[in-house]
């Protein structure tokens, strides 16, 4: 009899270890599925527009939920949508700000823009504008090949994807981006 009670506690073992790694590992794939689709989204970079800060082959994880939780801030990267495409570039100027660049140079409301960390090259010229609310400049650290058109740079807050939060391909240089 207690033999009989040993195999029978056996197979319901089996059957109950069975089903909880099935709903281990489907609550996982839910939980990654949730997390890629609501929270992060990656994006491969393929030009080199944020060098030296990014590369092409970069695989760089978006932090979605982070522009509902806070503004936007000057020197944030960011992924956008715009109309050939994802572009990604700096946060140079907030809704608000005048916004000219001489000989290269930013200016953000009369004042020289500290870009000491990045690339900024390049010897271009463009008259000051004023952004509206809800806008947001936003240009490449590696200025060198051109930068495009004004309208390009001009990006409405409902068409940015997110910050650039983990950098995760190639491995070698993974890592996380900080928050200013």
């Amino acid at each position: 009899m207690r033999a009989l009670r040993t195999e029978k506690n056996k197979a319901k073992h089996k059957a109950f270890s069975a089903v909880n790694w099935a709903w281990g590992i489907t609550a996982a794939a839910l939980m990654v599925t949730l997390i890629f689709t609501v929270w992060f989204t990656g994006i491969r970079i393929t030009d080199p527009g944020m060098s030296p800060t990014l590369y092409p082959g970069d695989v760089i994880l978006f932090d979605k939920l982070s522009m509902y939780l806070s503004m936007p801030k000057r020197g944030e990267a960011y992924a956008f949508r715009s109309d050939s495409g994802t572009g990604i570039g700096r946060i140079v100027a907030l809704p608000g700000d005048r916004v000219a660049i001489k000989g290269g140079k930013v200016y953000i409301s009369g004042y020289l823009l500290d870009e000491s960390a990045y690339k900024p090259t390049g010897s271009w010229d463009m008259d000051e504008i004023t952004l509206k609310q809800g806008e947001f400049f936003i240009m490449p650290d590696d200025r060198e090949s051109g930068l495009p058109d004004v309208a390009a740079m001009r990006v409405k807050q409902e068409r940015l994807i997110g910050r650039a939060a983990v950098r995760v391909s190639p491995l070698i240089t993974a890592c996380f981006f900080s928050a200013k």
